[in-house]
């Protein structure tokens, strides 16, 4: 009878020490399944949480884009880059949560490509800066016209041509090569330049003329108007990328 039983309880052993091990790992898969989880959830929250940093962000420099947008780029791009120095940060998570949440894993591209359009903002917002500053010294000194400077078309005395005219157009000229010339601009700048030099050239002609007794007249308008509208035209491509680059930081 003791045998019997020894022997059938030989045989049961290894049949609740398999069920024992089954339903262990069985509690294992369980408890790692709840453990993943709750490691998604939680970077879950987290993303969520910096989501809505973003779009406080993004809405805090929409405001200062648009209440600076018509002043000075200068003073927009220092205060785009004030905040580009600072911006939201997405919390680290679990690598396991990372992997497992489709939501953190959005809000990583989103923290990757937050700033990249204020960053073009600013770099635009420099280069507006540079072509405006030149742009006005241009027009300046295209604008210039010697009837305006003597007060009459017909000049009869050389002197008003060498003490006034002349240096006024010199002036000019300093001017605009005490700015910077934008990138890529200087052809623009070789035009611009030379058109004024021309009216600088002719008017010394005038006075080498008048030294011999002899009268001497010129036109030199056309030059002038060429070189003003290339220079409309380069303004009208730097206010059209500046437009481009602030609809990209505003809501839609």
């Amino acid at each position: 009878m003791a045998a019997t039983r020894w022997r059938r309880l030989a045989i049961a052993l290894p049949v609740i020490v398999t069920v024992l091990v089954v339903a262990a790992v069985g509690g294992l898969v369980i408890v790692e399944q709840q453990r993943q989880v709750r490691a998604a959830d939680e970077a879950d929250a987290v993303a969520a949480e910096f989501v809505e940093q973003v779009e406080s962000y993004r809405a805090e420099l929409a405001e200062v884009v648009m209440a600076g947008r018509e002043g000075s780029p200068s003073e927009l791009q220092a205060q785009v880059q004030a905040r580009l120095d600072d911006p939201p940060r997405l919390p680290t998570v679990a690598v396991e949560g990372a992997e497992l949440s489709s939501d953190y894993r959005d809000a990583q591209y989103l923290e990757a490509t937050l700033t990249d359009p204020y960053v073009e903002l600013v770099d635009v917002l420099g280069r507006v800066a540079v072509a405006r500053t030149f742009i006005a010294a241009a027009d300046a000194a295209l604008a210039l016209r010697i009837d305006a400077i003597t007060g009459s078309s017909t000049i009869r005395d050389t002197a008003v041509v060498e003490g006034d005219v002349i240096p006024a157009y010199e002036d000019a000229l300093a001017d605009l090569a005490a700015v910077p010339v934008p990138g890529g601009q200087e052809e623009l700048a070789a035009t611009v330049t030379a058109a004024v030099q021309n009216v600088i050239d002719q008017c010394e002609l005038l006075l080498a003329f008048a030294a011999l007794g002899q009268n001497y007249s010129f036109s030199y308008g056309e030059q002038l108007a060429v070189a003003a509208e290339a220079v409309r035209v380069y303004g009208l491509t730097v206010d059209a990328d500046l437009a481009t680059a602030v609809d990209a930081v505003l809501p839609d």
